[in-house]
């Protein structure tokens, strides 16, 4: 008599009723293919001690344990899981944002430039927004944009070529698209979707091929598309800040998370070439570009390329330790309610208070640093490190920016800024950041894409 149909449906039914209990169906077959292993081990060392294929199966079983009992425990290990400590550093940096700009309402209520502004009620408005945005994205499965990372590239560079044409020109950058009364900066929200469509393109890895004709191709198509198309683009818009924050994040995943240190050399090399030629063709606008960003390093720099940083020094002094008193008005400065809420934070409530806000901000990108290295998934990893590198560098340049030790730009502090569309962005980017958290038990590492 054959016994190898008892012994599949007895291990069929055994493994069904295990992952029967475990409601993430993505990890069934990781399960099933893991369990299995186990059972052919078990079933060929009972074989070997003189017991026939049936007997052998049947003990294996009755060793493996309650598959109920194994269901649920194999269903906790893989169940949906909330990073609480980063969504409340999240809602802390917003409070703080809050607090600002209420403290502005009591600053500004006669002035003439921001009376009226409500910096309070619309931050609130935005914020509200973006927690909705954050609640939605959260339980979103993110593995499905992966199939159209490349259709994210596309739409992304086409919104960009039709913001050149028909966008409108707002402080000298031609960034934004206005429909009827709702308008939206496009080359802020491209860094964003650029760095979703090279988690899903970089870090596929390439089928094997030899010969130097196919990885001369490779490295000029992605030469193009990462660097010559996008430093056109953001060139012609006169959006410099974004291009920064989209090459940034790009070096990011090419040396820590796909580490395609070749591609990363010939993107730098590409990267200088299109800058020279870019200045050659326009050198006296580059001039002034360069001497604005190079004004923080030299005592002499002139009154209008360091006026900000030398406001910003002044304020941060008079602060003291616990500041002029809250909703104090600034007396020499604007954009308090942007990119220089830091400054006004340490003015008004100290340095006390502003060597809290650096520390949430570093452990809220050590946060997210940690929980990214524990991602098994490298397209996870991926939107993680790429996003997030947009919102670090936002961190980590306004406070220096407001120190004098890195150029005066208008780089926000996420969350706390006043944002508008940008905060919403930011907490967009949160929410996917936790949905991968969410789900990073739940995703199936036998069919995903390696590393390159």
């Amino acid at each position: 008599m054959n016994n190898k149909p008892v012994q599949y449906e007895s291990i069929k039914q055994y493994l069904a009723q295990v992952c029967g209990h475990v409601k993430a169906r993505d990890v069934h077959q990781d399960i099933e293919l893991e369990m299995r292993s186990h059972l052919d081990e078990l079933v060929e060392d009972k074989l070997n001690e003189g017991l026939s294929e049936e007997e052998a199966v049947r003990a294996a079983l009755a060793q493996m344990g309650d598959p109920d009992q194994i269901g649920k425990q194999l269903h906790a290990a893989h169940k949906p899981v909330m990073e609480w400590g980063l969504a409340l550093l999240v809602a802390i940096m917003v409070g703080i944002g809050l607090l600002a700009m209420y403290a502005m309402e009591f600053a500004y209520t006669d002035n003439n430039v921001y009376s009226g502004y409500q910096f309070f009620l619309r931050k609130a408005f935005y914020s509200a927004v973006g927690v909705l945005f954050i609640i939605g994205i959260y339980f979103l499965d993110y593995q499905k944009w992966k199939k159209y990372s490349w259709h994210i590239y596309s739409g992304t560079v086409l919104l960009m070529i039709a913001c050149s044409l028909i966008g409108i020109e707002i402080n000298g950058a031609k960034s934004w698209i206005v429909v009827g009364s709702f308008s939206f900066d496009v080359y802020t929200i491209s860094s964003y979707l650029l760095m979703v469509a090279l988690a899903g393109t970089l870090l596929v890895k390439q089928k094997e091929q030899q010969g130097l004709f196919y990885k001369s191709f490779y490295f000029g198509k992605m030469i193009l598309l990462y660097v010559l198309v996008p430093t056109i683009l953001y060139s012609k818009a006169n959006s410099y800040l974004n291009f920064i924050l989209y090459f940034f994040g790009l070096m990011i995943l090419m040396l820590f998370v796909a580490k395609t240190y070749k591609l990363f050399l010939a993107c730098m090399g590409s990267l200088a070439a299109a800058g020279v030629l870019l200045i050659t063709m326009d050198p006296y606008r580059f001039a002034l570009i360069w001497e604005r960003y190079t004004a923080f390093l030299r005592s002499n720099a002139s009154e209008d390329a360091s006026y900000m940083m030398q406001r910003s020094l002044e304020l941060i002094r008079a602060g003291g330790m616990w500041g002029q008193g809250f909703g104090v008005e600034s007396p020499t400065i604007r954009y308090i309610y942007s990119e220089m809420v830091f400054t006004y934070l340490i003015y008004s409530l100290g340095w006390v208070f502003g060597i809290a806000i650096v520390m949430l901000s570093l452990l809220l990108i050590g946060k997210v640093i940690g929980m990214a290295r524990k991602l098994k998934d490298a397209y996870a990893r991926g939107l993680v490190v790429g996003l997030f590198s947009i919102i670090g560098l936002h961190f980590v340049w306004n406070i220096l920016m407001s120190f004098g030790l890195l150029p005066m730009n208008s780089m926000t502090m996420p969350f706390v800024s006043f944002g508008g569309m940008n905060g919403i962005i930011e907490l967009m980017v949160m929410g996917l950041v936790l949905s991968v958290h969410r789900r990073k038990n739940m995703v199936s590492l036998i069919n995903r894409e390696p590393l390159r």
